[in-house]
């Protein structure tokens, strides 16, 4: 049975050797992992305070809890994302452009294909514009992925993917 005591957090853990504790997530959408404030039950039915540090990005299997019986970690919800897939830079380069008129985060999920979370009012338009490189696919958005104009600052970051 589960304990009915709300788990607060206000720093992440350092990861200790796990043992045999039980593998919990807070399921969250890619646009609520910069919240610095977020109350929700766990997938196990925990109760979860997590005030977020400001200088802490929550990724796809980030630990924020962990003790003696359990071990909590982050999971991003794949979503529904307009994916453009192009070898071409100018074509990349105005696809970004457009998108980043709306201040949409661009993703890039592999060499040749960036994303960015469906919108139902653009999605018409990237494909009018850009014909069959625009399509629907279902992605995981990580803040490791996100594209900046100044760079990834999630480059020096390790990869954390599960």
């Amino acid at each position: 049975m589960l304990n009915k005591e709300i788990i607060r957090i206000d720093k992440l853990p350092v990861l200790q050797p796990l043992g045999q504790q039980e593998e919990d997530s807070l399921i969250l959408e890619w646009y609520e992992v910069n919240r610095t404030l977020i109350k929700r039950e766990t997938l196990a039915g925990r109760k979860v305070h997590l005030d977020k540090p400001s200088s802490t990005v929550l990724q796809q299997g980030t630990l924020i809890y962990q003790d003696d019986a359990v071990v909590i970690r982050i999971f991003i919800k794949p979503c529904t994302c307009m994916v453009l897939h192009s070898n071409d830079l100018e074509v990349v380069g105005l696809f970004c452009f457009d998108v980043g008129n709306r201040h949409l985060p661009i993703y890039m999920i592999d060499d040749h294909k960036i994303a960015i979370a469906y919108d139902g009012r653009l999605f018409p338009a990237l494909q009018q514009k850009y014909g069959a490189a625009v399509s629907l696919a279902n992605f995981r958005l990580d803040p490791s992925q996100i594209v900046n104009c100044y760079g990834n600052i999630y480059e020096q970051m390790p990869k954390n993917r599960n």
